[in-house]
């Protein structure tokens, strides 16, 4: 029988990785507009207005999520203290 109050031993939080959902995402959105550009290229090269074709708002999307995405990361980085600043000194 153990103690009720018996510290966890190897018992670590595990540490947020919003790099893990940044890659994803980015990652994913970057694949799709490649495989796009290479297999349907009639697709992309279709007129929207004028002289703009689908990939252009294709590529602004992208380009746009992927700041968005940053500044989330960076968002989320910022409101995390570091494993050091929790304000208890290591023994």
């Amino acid at each position: 029988m153990t103690h009720p109050h018996a510290p966890r031993l190897h018992h670590r939080p595990r540490p947020h990785r919003p790099g893990a959902t940044f890659a994803l995402v980015n990652g994913s959105a970057f694949a799709l507009h490649v495989l796009l550009a290479c297999s349907a290229a009639e697709l992309m090269a279709t007129r929207v207005w004028g002289e703009t074709s689908i990939g252009v708002p294709a590529l602004l999307f992208q380009g746009s999520l992927l700041v968005w995405t940053a500044a989330r990361y960076e968002r989320r980085a910022d409101g995390r203290p570091a494993p050091h600043e929790d304000g208890e000194e290591s023994r």
